[in-house]
């Protein structure tokens, strides 16, 4: 995928989530409320605020992203055949006056403390940490990763790096070649994980999951008042799930 394409294919994306759908659909009834369309425009807002206050309540949000995060159980423990452990990349910033731990962002953080749990139990196995300079920080994001998992005790001669890579197809295609015939765990966050292990079966790879970074919490508990008090942060789940909805089925067309 070109340069264009791919930007394009994020702009795209963007648009369609949630959280800036529904500035797009205020903006546009007040470009409509200004032109004299009183009733449609009154309409839309009333619309964008509906959505918004659904959006926000944990058992709407929750249950979009749940969909994703309940197809793959967590892996406690390392399966004896493991041969590599994959870390799927996901975002960085440089910043010197902040810990290298607030550099990468929790989804990688977490990412690789997963993986590194997982290692300590068969430390033969080698890791693969995922990630190019997709921000434009200068610094690969394979490298970032590299470095929290040496400063938590993983030897450098562990670690394999595969960087320049824009996602997870470019990355199954990419370990596909490297790898063809190794046994893998794959470490991604548990929205991701059915994407990333059907873009892995599509190149003749059939990974172990290992699923984390899991964002809706004790899903089966009963829910309390405080469950209905509507939060923002909430519509942050419905992007996630839509994001994984819109590219699941994008992988659909395309095959």
């Amino acid at each position: 995928m070109d340069s264009f394409s791919f930007a394009l294919k994020k702009l795209l994306t963007v648009l369609a989530m949630p959280s800036t759908a529904l500035w797009l659909i205020l903006l546009f009834a007040l470009v409509l409320l200004l032109i004299g369309r009183k009733i449609l425009a009154r309409s839309l807002m009333v619309v964008c605020v509906l959505l918004t206050f659904c959006l926000s309540l944990y058992p709407v949000s929750g249950a979009l992203l749940y969909h994703w995060e309940k197809q793959y159980n967590a892996l406690h423990e390392l399966p004896l055949d493991t041969e590599m452990i994959v870390v799927l990349g996901c975002l960085h910033y440089q910043d010197e006056n902040q810990p290298l731990s607030s550099q990468v962002l929790p989804c990688g953080a977490i990412k690789v403390v997963e993986a590194v749990r997982l290692w300590r139990q068969q430390p033969q196995v080698k890791i693969l940490l995922s990630g190019g300079d997709n921000e434009g920080s200068g610094v690969q994001h394979a490298d970032m990763l590299a470095k929290l998992a040496i400063s938590l005790g993983v030897p450098d001669s562990k670690l394999v790096r595969s960087y320049q890579l824009k996602d997870t197809a470019e990355e199954a295609a990419n370990i596909a070649r490297r790898y063809p015939n190794t046994n893998l765990t794959l470490i991604t966050q548990a929205s991701h994980m059915p994407r990333a292990m059907r873009l892995f079966a599509m190149q003749g790879l059939y990974p172990t999951a290992a699923p984390t970074y899991y964002q809706v919490k004790n899903w089966h508990a009963d829910l309390t008042w405080q469950s209905f008090i509507p939060r923002l942060s909430h519509i942050a789940k419905a992007d996630t799930a839509t994001y994984e909805a819109l590219a699941m089925a994008w992988l659909s067309i395309r095959r």
